[in-house]
């Protein structure tokens, strides 16, 4: 679960990949300082690192929720594995705030076989299929239309792209549903739990455009 909540995040808060000179850093510790904009983390493994945040920065916090909370119009990320009944069950549903809409959009594979991340928006919300399960109703914008009116890849922008896709999404019960809840750098206290992925710049510097930190007693989850 938590390889599936760090690639939903990656996704977001990695920094584009023409910016890259090399792969996203994933990155967990205990703020020691905040300094704007810089970020010193001590990590898990105990080593101290300095992070630049960008001036669009995300200062993003994990809030429980629940499927009978997403309402159509919501923005909402999934990885979901393509089971026997050839429908796709979610694995982890997250809720985007709105300033973070369009963000990651589209329906692409991911690294386990029949595995999907899909980022869309809510059509419709069918809450009791099931005793035990719902389904979501998503569209999205992508890079690559398919034949029968598929579409995949990346948006190329958010709600924009060269085809139009739409999705079932089914949710069991026992899928956790969380909200991302947007803050400031007031959060980023010292001692707090943070979760980020930076990048390394020809400089050697360390970058991250967006942070998960700890916030109301709830720590990331990635």
């Amino acid at each position: 679960m938590r390889a599936l909540l760090a690639a939903v995040a990656a996704a977001v808060l990695a920094l584009p990949a023409l910016a890259q000179n090399a792969p996203p850093q994933r990155i967990k510790g205990t703020i020691e300082a905040f300094d704007a904009p810089t970020l010193t983390v001590k990590t898990d493994q105990g080593q101290t690192l300095d992070i630049a945040l960008t001036p669009d920065a995300k200062i993003i916090a994990n809030e429980k929720s629940k499927l009978s909370d997403i309402k159509p119009g919501d923005f909402v990320a999934s990885a979901a594995i393509l089971e026997p009944d050839g429908k796709l069950h979610s694995q982890e549903l997250r809720v985007f705030p709105e300033a973070m809409r369009g963000m990651g959009e589209g329906q692409y594979p991911m690294s386990q076989p029949n595995q999907s991340m899909t980022n869309a928006t809510v059509q419709e919300v069918n809450g009791k299929v099931k005793a035990s399960q719902g389904v979501l109703k998503l569209t999205f914008h992508g890079s690559t239309p398919g034949a029968n009116g598929a579409c995949s890849g990346h948006a190329t922008a958010p709600g924009k792209g060269n085809c139009e896709g739409t999705t079932e999404l089914v949710v069991d019960a026992k899928v956790p549903v969380m909200k991302w809840v947007l803050g400031d750098t007031t959060w980023l206290e010292k001692g707090m739990a943070v979760s980020l992925f930076a990048t390394t710049g020809a400089d050697g510097k360390l970058t991250a455009r967006g942070v998960v930190v700890e916030h109301d007693g709830v720590k990331p989850l990635l």
